[in-house]
């Protein structure tokens, strides 16, 4: 996964969690917000899967937000 679409793949879902908010669907919005964080954990996974710096079992790592942090420059950077 390059660059550009994992920046396109992360960012494209906050214009509908904002739709969400601006229309007034709380509870929506509130679920909207778990599902991204969950649909970050995998995307992340993905991205440094693909590239090699993480392994098929790691998976369950990036649950916890601290991984996303240790990987930080792999993600956004390279």
């Amino acid at each position: 996964m390059n660059k550009k679409s994992y920046y396109i793949a992360f960012l494209l879902p906050w214009a509908i969690i904002i739709l969400l908010l601006q229309l007034g669907f709380t509870t929506a919005f509130a679920i909207s917000l778990l599902l991204y964080y969950i649909y970050r954990c995998f995307l992340d996974y993905y991205r440094l899967n693909s590239n090699g710096k993480v392994d098929k079992k790691d998976i369950w790592k990036f649950i916890l937000p601290v991984w996303s942090f240790i990987y930080f420059r792999e993600l956004y950077f390279e």
